[in-house]
């Protein structure tokens, strides 16, 4: 009961939080609230009443002032009707002119008859008419007024019936909207007159009898907004600001992100709008010290030489409508800038200038879809002019002859790597008339579906042998990232877009062959890149499946495969991403869910994804999915490449915002079945129907986007699941691929797109010698564990009486899937009917697998009881995946029902402690999260020195060079990142213990702090430094002596090479251990006084600790016995005694890590015993150092 209230009064909780920016301001009854002259003003029927009349007027206009206070950025929604010959307003960021007569001046969106006035921007007791219905207006910090576009004329709406009037107000900026539509658009900028807050007023105007009536006022406070840099109205149409006129040319500035000297690299842009057909249009670009610039996403060319500027022709990239110039920018020190100048001729002979000026937006740090126009520029700020064109130390660069750039080459085709196979284009989309191809469907016709990302609509491929025939499917229905045909219907999951992100149903209501009927079949909260995404029939013909990217809401199922008390479930606590990026997201993440063909019930399947786009289903009819990377993580433990994963009844796969993702061994997830690498996933399709050779049609084909690449996934069973491996099977640089079919032809069909991108179609065809018969279903001997794993599903969302019985003896099984199915499905059982059978399990295995439901939806009062039947394993006995699991176990106990008291939290330390450190990363990693959990007193001592060893390999996933050449954009990152091999491992202790408070001493501080200045060598993500910066600082705020505090800040920012200066040529001498407790080399030989580094790597197959640690001659007894009798501090010290015969020591050193030593050799020659200090190892361990002349 106590559980159940908590999680209720945290949903309610959470309900108020979410609701908190929106305030309603009219309680429907009376005028709490609010004040106005009571003559005038009253309420009626649930509605807010002003009215006049012959016999009761005002001589002046009159207000009714909410009393809220005042607001600065926001956005008002109201709805109101005007009645009477008369029109009237609603102020905002105004001032009280005089309370007792109401009267009120400042900002004002007008409620006029005349068209023209409606929704104009009307500055009461101030400027007068700023802007008219129709127009944009740019005033500048003088006053100057610039105007664009023409009042608006035409009526569309009638005053006296019920409108919608909505205001923006960030900043400088003012949107009014009447039902939705923009009616002015102002950038007021002028110093003495502008006002960025006040109060909110309902107007009633002096003159002729009127009636106003107001309901449904919504506020939300927008209060953080201002500070996200907008990109100005001045980037807007340039050819209708003074259009009859030749402008003169403005001065290029130099510009950059502050007047720095720094080795970086930062990112800029500029956009700009056009309506008028251009004649030629050239960019002139140059940077200290090099760059590569791209319009409207598409790579223009690149330069490094400052000295000179570059010139493109890129009339070519540039459209109607929002254009955009992106700029990645690298300073290699000293003086840094970037100065850019792009002339535009219109047909008419007329030019534009737009130049590098603080008008550009810059940043350190690149989000997905920069290159883009009108994207979210949270984060950016105005650029810093460094100095105009001419000044020293560049010069006048623009009058140079322009150099020889670096342009970008010509679009590659397409590349089919398996023999037989051929690619083509067959189709190339007019991007203003079709937009952005990113979904695609085949109907029983063979005709193809494909949909833009944006607003353009959906599109009715009919190919041919000559140019096919492209039809728009007349709906309003747009923002498709998922189409399906299917029930002689085209399902339609849209994101964004019209009617809003939902999953929709068009069909052909009169037999013409024209879909033109839209069945509104369910919609969803969220959107954006991460938002709905595809819609695919089940293989037995009969359900629809949908997925949702992890920024859309779980769409209120009728029932679930999982327990839908999912929760975070992170021990330590988790620290969202340090640049923000979904930071306010939970679980489940990313989702699938199965529907019927009218979407009247949804069932969620599986979830735990970060933002999959699309499924497909094998031979077998058991599904897959391609899921993305958080690429900002990379270099992190946490960090989880693009990865297919098998998606099973009930299955959850573990993302969770910033650094809480699960890990893949935790068993409350199943695994990836394959890792791709770095990527941007997109379609998934399966070969099934295609006339390929067996192998292809029995492959999975998953699209990635960012690296041009469709990889062909070929599967092998494996128990109840699969093994499987990648292949390329088509690449371009370019290929921006987004979605794909297998027509009714047997051929593949591929879109590329999205973005904005130029679009494409393209076919992929079989013409090899090798036979395309189809292949078979595989028989009943071949997928029997599946069959296993399935009848387990059954239970899943269901109570059965009798299903514990059949359950029970399957969450032992030795089969990971089949051991998933049997705990999900154990967990929709009543709880009371197995707990005790779970408790009082012998069986390890089976135990673990009870006791992981029972910690996840039993009572919290059977904790104790969870621990008591956990500390019954044998630890000797067990595996390590078992080991990992119990700690799994006990840690969720903790999280859902509450921790341990002081003393059982110290008997639970005292008994895994002598596990860590282990003999893998895993283990310890989990081992040091319990440790510091439980607040064990030795987990400093232990964890520290682990913090200065590297892995004995590379820490980070392989990189394909090949594929990362593919992008420019992102595959930088990647090899940096892999050149500087950031130690996981080590920024993992370093997230542990920064939740440690006590049990510090001045050594242990000193070596964990300068830690942080070590890791500034290390490369990885765009949040890569933020989280390690984060870290930091949350370990510094809990030192409380500011002393010390300002001491260990200091360490954190002092210089550390990852190499001693002086060392950089140190001779390497490799050690490492073998069986039977000895060092694979005993004798290593130097030169007395060489500088030699002695790399010791622990590769003990038994997994115990060692160190090396080098003694004077003739004292190797002495040394091994003095480790046995340091005491209290023995792990502290590394079981290194403090005595003048100890001459140098590593740490002691994990299995699979190793430690360099740096040292001199010692200067007199001679034999020098090295040896391995820890207790007891000594007597085996050891070899000698000879020093030589």
């Amino acid at each position: 009961m106590t559980k159940k209230i908590l999680i209720i009064t945290t949903l309610i909780f959470a309900i108020k939080i979410n609701a908190a920016s929106a305030e309603t301001l009219f309680n429907g009854k009376d005028l709490s609230g609010w004040d106005g002259n009571p003559d005038f003003w009253s309420v009626e029927n649930g509605v807010i009443v002003g009215e006049t009349t012959p016999d009761k007027k005002t001589s002046s206009n009159t207000f009714l002032i909410w009393k809220g206070g005042e607001v600065g950025d926001f956005e008002l929604t109201l709805k109101a009707r005007v009645k009477g010959n008369n029109n009237s307003g609603i102020q905002y960021r105004s001032k009280v002119i005089n309370a007792k007569s109401w009267s009120v001046g400042g900002y004002q969106m007008d409620m006029h008859p005349a068209p023209n006035y409606l929704g104009m921007l009307y500055e009461e007791r101030g400027r007068g008419i700023i802007a008219q219905c129709g127009q944009r207006a740019i005033i500048d910090d003088k006053g100057k007024k610039a105007l664009e576009g023409k009042p608006d004329a035409k009526k569309k709406y009638n005053l006296s019936d019920w409108n919608e009037y909505s205001i923006s107000a960030i900043g400088n900026r003012l949107v009014h909207k009447v039902n939705g539509q923009i009616t002015v658009e102002i950038e007021d900028n002028e110093i003495s007159k502008k006002s960025s807050k006040g109060i909110l007023a309902l107007q009633l105007h002096a003159g002729g009898a009127m009636r106003l009536e107001v309901k449904d006022i919504v506020l939300v406070n927008k209060k953080n907004e201002s500070a996200k840099v907008k990109e100005s109205l001045k980037n807007h149409n340039i050819f209708l600001i003074n259009s009859a006129q030749q402008a003169s040319v403005p001065t290029v500035k130099w510009i950059w992100n502050s007047k720095s000297a720094r080795t970086e690299t930062i990112y800029a842009r500029r956009q700009w709008t056009l309506s008028t057909p251009l004649k030629s249009s050239k960019l002139s670009i140059t940077c200290d010290n090099g760059f590569t610039a791209f319009v409207n996403g598409q790579k223009v060319g690149s330069g490094s030489q400052w000295e000179t500027h570059y010139e493109f022709d890129i009339k070519k990239y540039l459209h109607n409508g929002d254009n955009v110039l992106a700029v990645e920018a690298h300073n290699e020190g000293q003086a840094a800038g970037l100065a850019a100048k792009v002339k535009l001729v219109a047909a008419n002979g007329v030019t534009r200038h737009i130049v590098s000026d603080n008008e550009w937006i810059v940043a350190n740090k690149k989000a997905p879809g920069w290159m883009a126009p009108s994207v979210d520029t949270t984060g950016w700020k105005n650029a810093v002019v460094a100095g105009k064109m001419g000044d020293t130390p560049w010069g006048d660069v623009f009058s140079k002859k322009p150099g020889l750039s670096v342009a970008v080459a010509a679009k590659g085709a397409a590349e089919v790597h398996p023999k037989g196979f051929e690619v083509e284009k067959i189709y190339n989309v007019p991007k203003g008339e079709q937009g952005s191809w990113v979904s695609m469907a085949v109907d029983s016709k063979g005709r193809l579906y494909c949909g833009d990302q944006g607003g353009k609509g959906i599109f009715r491929v009919t190919l041919s042998s000559e140019e096919p025939k492209i039809e728009k499917v007349p709906v309003p229905v747009s923002g498709a990232q998922g189409l399906l045909w299917a029930f002689d219907s085209l399902y339609v999951c849209t994101n964004g877009g019209k009617p809003g992100s939902g999953l929709y149903r068009l069909t052909d209501s009169n037999g013409d062959d024209v879909l033109d009927k839209v069945q509104d079949m369910r919609r969803f909260a969220g959107g954006g890149e991460h938002g709905p995404h595809a819609v695919s029939l089940s293989p037995d013909g009969k359900y629809l499946y949908v997925v949702g990217g992890n920024h859309t809401a779980v769409p209120k199922p009728e029932s679930s495969a999982l327990k839908m008390n999912y929760a975070e479930d992170q021990l330590l606590p988790r620290m969202p991403d340090a640049r923000g990026h979904a930071r306010n997201i939970r679980a489940p993440g990313g989702w699938i869910a199965r529907t019927d063909p009218e979407g009247k019930a949804f069932h969620l399947y599986s979830a735990g994804f970060r933002n999959h786009y699309d499924i497909a289903f094998n031979r077998d009819g058991e599904m897959f999915t391609y899921d993305s990377d958080m690429e900002w993580d990379s270099g992190t433990p946490w960090y989880r490449p693009t990865r297919i994963y098998h998606v099973t009844s009930g299955s959850e796969f573990g993302w969770r915002t910033g650094t809480g993702k699960f890990p893949e061994w935790y068993p409350d997830v199943l695994p990836p079945t394959l890792d791709i690498g770095p990527g941007c996933p997109t379609g998934v399709i399966s070969g099934l129907g295609s006339k390929f050779p067996a192998k292809y049609q029995d492959a999975i084909y998953a699209f990635d986007w960012t690296y041009g690449t469709i990889y062909a996934i070929h599967l092998d069973p494996d128990g109840s699941s699969y093994k499987a491996k990648k292949e390329e099977f088509v690449t371009g640089v370019p290929l921006n691929v987004t979605d794909g079919v297998i027509g009714k032809d047997g051929n593949m069909y591929f879109a590329v797109g999205g973005r904005g991108t130029q679009s494409a179609l393209y076919r992929v065809k079989y013409s090899g010698s090798e036979s395309t018969e189809a292949i078979k279903i595989r028989n009943n001997s071949e997928t029997k564990m599946i069959e296993t794993r399935r009848a387990l599903e059954d239970f899943h969302g269901k109570e059965i009486q009798g299903a514990i019985e059949k359950i029970w003896p399957k969450l032992s099984h030795a089969d990971r899937f089949v051991r998933y199915a049997a705990r999900v499905a154990l967990e929709h059982q009543p709880v009371v009917e197995w707990q005790e059978k779970a408790l009082e399990e012998e069986d390890p295995q089976t135990l673990l697998s009870a006791l992981l439901a029972l910690s996840r939806q039993g009572d919290a009062a059977l904790k104790e009881d969870i621990l008591n039947a956990l500390s019954t394993l044998n630890v000797s006995e067990m595996t390590e995946s078992q080991k990992l699991e119990a700690l799994r176990v006990m840690g969720l106990t903790f999280i859902r029902m509450g921790g341990p008291d002081e003393e059982t939290a110290q008997e639970i330390a005292e008994a895994i402690s002598p596990l860590y450190p282990a003999s893998s990363d895993a283990m310890n990693r989990e081992l040091v999260a319990m440790l510091v959990y439980l607040k064990a007193d030795d987990v400093l001592a232990k964890t520290i020195p682990l913090m200065n060893q590297e892995a004995a390999g590379l820490e980070e996933i392989e990189f394909d060079d090949k594929l990362l050449a593919r992008s420019g954009q992102y595959g930088g990152s990647f090899q940096r990142q892999k050149a500087s091999n950031p130690q996981r491992q080590q920024i993992w202790y370093a997230y542990a213990l920064k939740n440690v408070e006590e049990g510090w001493n001045e050594n242990l501080r000193k070596q964990f702090f300068s830690w942080f200045a070590k890791s500034r060598n290390f490369k990885g993500g765009a949040s890569f430094g933020g989280f390690i910066n984060n870290f930091r600082n949350e370990s510094l705020n809990k030192i409380k002596d500011a002393k010390v505090k300002a001491e260990m800040d200091s360490l954190t920012k002092k210089p550390i090479a990852l190499i001693p200066e002086g060392f950089e040529d140190a001779r390497i001498l490799k050690v490492g251990a073998k069986p039977g407790m000895k060092f694979d080399i005993e004798s290593l030989e130097a030169k007395a006084g060489e500088k030699i580094g002695i790399e010791f790597i622990n590769n003990d197959p038994t997994g115990l600790m060692h160190n090396l640690a080098v003694c004077a001659p003739g004292s190797r007894q002495k040394v091994v016995a003095s480790a046995l009798t340091i005491g209290p501090k023995a792990i502290e010290q590394n079981f290194v005694p403090d005595i003048p015969e100890v001459l140098a020591s590593t740490p002691q050193v994990a299995p699979g890590r190793k430690y360099v030593l740096y040292m001199s050799a010692p200067s007199t020659p001679g034999s020098y015993p090295y040896v391995c200090t820890y207790p007891g190892h000594g007597q085996l361990m050891f070899g000698t150092l000879k020093v030589t002349k």
